[in-house]
């Protein structure tokens, strides 16, 4: 089933450019000049339910905006849009009680009083059943391991602890679209790991579509089977976050650990040199050349252990935001 569709999905923001200075500030009481710019650049999208898609890009590419739209936030400049048959704009009650977006940068929850207040408050504006609300609880606080803090208020806890309060608060009435819009960010390891942990274990559930934007890139790597990557308004890449390694161009890493001392320039020879410690070092080849090198090494030096290893996943996007995508 399609959660979300568009097609030529834009939107371009405009303002009145400002001259510096006082005479500048002057001649724009009469004169100015209006500068318009392109956020979003016609984007295809096509997301079924079941789905969790990594959406992400550098600073300014778009992710936010494009959120903001399917969640009905912002008014499209432009395309067609539908979000579980609804047009998000309209801001619909039966669509509004079928998404959610938890953003990292924002707090929902009411600083001076406990989640489990907050939550009785949304059983009522979502009116949400009785009995419906006590198992979706029962179910949500277990996933996010925050019963022992649901009395406690939010100024008192961590902001892991807020974050996960905030999941189960967002995911109360049930939503079907689940939009997360950075929601590791600023957030110590350990509670990092466990909204990882809650994201996966809804996504198995199969009933959801998740949308999540991250520049973790632990938060792609473990928890998205999909990723669509946005950079300047355009969708540069849309696949299987997996098939992002195999894709060809772009550098092998060689992992080797040699036995005896061994002179760093001749090893240099073989490729570039990454990292070395000690008797450990990394090197970067090309992929034609990694299996001759790997020889060379074998066939020259003492060799403990050697691995080739494709290029880290945070390398391969660096390299499609620079617009260098391995073809």
């Amino acid at each position: 089933m399609r959660a979300i569709r568009a097609q030529n999905l834009s939107k371009t923001y405009s303002f009145y450019e400002k001259e510096k200075g006082i005479k500048g500030s002057l001649r724009g009481l009469f004169r100015r000049r209006k500068v318009l710019v392109e956020a979003v650049k016609e984007i295809d999208l096509d997301i079924g339910v079941g789905e969790v898609v990594g959406f992400i890009g550098p600073n300014g590419a778009g992710k936010t905006t494009t959120l903001k739209m399917l969640s009905g936030i912002l008014y499209p400049s432009g395309g067609q849009l539908e979000v579980l048959g609804f047009i998000p704009f309209k801001r619909e009650k039966a669509f509004l009680k079928n998404i959610t977006l938890v953003s990292g940068q924002r707090s929902r929850l009411f600083w001076d009083l406990p989640a489990e207040d907050y939550l009785s408050f949304l059983k009522v504006v979502y009116e949400i059943p009785e009995d419906v609300y006590r198992q979706n609880l029962q179910s949500l606080v277990r996933l996010a391991e925050i019963g022992e803090i649901l009395r406690v208020p939010q100024r008192k806890l961590s902001v892991g602890q807020r974050r996960r309060c905030e999941l189960v608060a967002a995911l109360i009435h049930d939503p079907k679209v689940i939009f997360l819009d950075e929601p590791t960010n600023a957030i110590d390891l350990m509670n990092a790991r466990k909204i990882r942990q809650f994201i996966k274990e809804k996504g198995k559930e199969g009933r959801y579509c998740i949308v999540l934007t991250s520049h973790h890139m632990a938060d792609i790597e473990q928890v998205c089977e999909r990723l669509i990557i946005i950079n300047r308004g355009r969708i540069v890449y849309d696949g299987r976050t997996q098939d992002l390694t195999r894709l060809n161009g772009l550098n092998k890493q060689m992992r080797a650990v040699l036995q005896d001392p061994f002179a760093v320039e001749h090893v240099g020879r073989l490729g570039k040199i990454i990292e070395k410690n000690g008797q450990e070092i990394l090197l970067e080849v090309e992929p034609h050349r990694a299996a001759s090198v790997a020889s060379e090494l074998l066939a020259n030096f003492s060799v403990k252990d050697i691995s080739i290893m494709d290029p880290p996943l945070e390398k391969i996007i660096e390299s499609i935001y620079e617009g260098r995508r391995p073809g």
